[in-house]
């Protein structure tokens, strides 16, 4: 009798985001999207040690340090930095990816990502980070998934569509409303609406900015078919 050792699902494409929304739009056969905060992340990577994995993408909102960009705009991440040190993304890989995208029609910048463990919410910080870093936006996910790509070895690029401007503080109710699995808390939120009605206009403009990323991450997931094909270790 024939036995069989159990797998995970065969992925040749990671993605890692925070947001279960984010990792949602990707998901699909030949992607295997994961998503949840820092701890729940490494715990998701820790299980895929036998995982065939051609391609690690960091993909999801973030947040702008550059001034100059607004909200939907697209950012493929040339490295991501953090006071740890820096982690390159693949050239070939992020090159392609901006070759394909502005060929579909897509405005997309190639810049340094600032990687943190807790969100830059207010513009005084962001403006601060940027000084520091020389970063164009900032994410809490791309750190994580370019260790996990220089550890396997693994070509790793970052797509990140801006989600608050640099110049925008984001209300304190957006630090809570996040579960570590990557779900919105809409209890949490309403919860301190209540207490606190005064952060209701900062929300406001916090969905509208959110609004414009995922329509932007979307017309990425309308322009995949091929996308993510062909890209990895031929690349390199």
């Amino acid at each position: 009798m024939n036995r069989s050792t159990p797998a995970g699902p065969a992925a040749s494409v990671l993605i890692v985001s925070g947001l279960k929304r984010e990792a949602a739009i990707l998901a699909d056969r030949g992607r295997l999207a994961i998503c949840g905060d820092a701890s729940t992340l490494r715990a998701k990577l820790a299980e895929l040690t036998r995982q065939p994995i051609t391609l690690v993408i960091s993909w999801g909102v973030c947040g702008g340090l550059d001034p100059r960009l607004r909200p939907g705009d697209l950012i493929l991440g040339a490295e991501v930095v953090s006071a740890e040190g820096r982690i390159n993304t693949d050239e070939a890989v992020t090159s392609s990816l901006a070759q394909r995208l502005m060929d579909a029609g897509a405005h997309v910048a190639v810049e340094r990502v600032a990687g943190v463990s807790s969100p830059v919410s207010t513009a005084r910080a962001k403006a601060e980070l940027r000084l520091a870093t020389g970063a164009a936006a900032v994410d809490m996910e791309s750190l994580i998934a370019g260790r996990f790509a220089l550890e396997r070895r693994t070509p790793f690029a970052i797509l990140r569509a801006v989600a608050d401007p640099a110049d925008r503080d984001l209300p304190p109710l957006v630090l809570s409303a996040v579960d570590s699995d990557g779900r919105i808390n809409a209890a949490a939120v309403l919860g301190d609406l209540v207490r606190s009605p005064g952060q209701f206009t900062g929300l406001v403009a916090a969905a509208r900015d959110s609004r414009a990323a995922f329509r932007a991450l979307c017309r990425c997931r309308g322009l995949l078919p091929g996308l993510f094909l062909g890209l990895g270790p031929a690349n390199l």
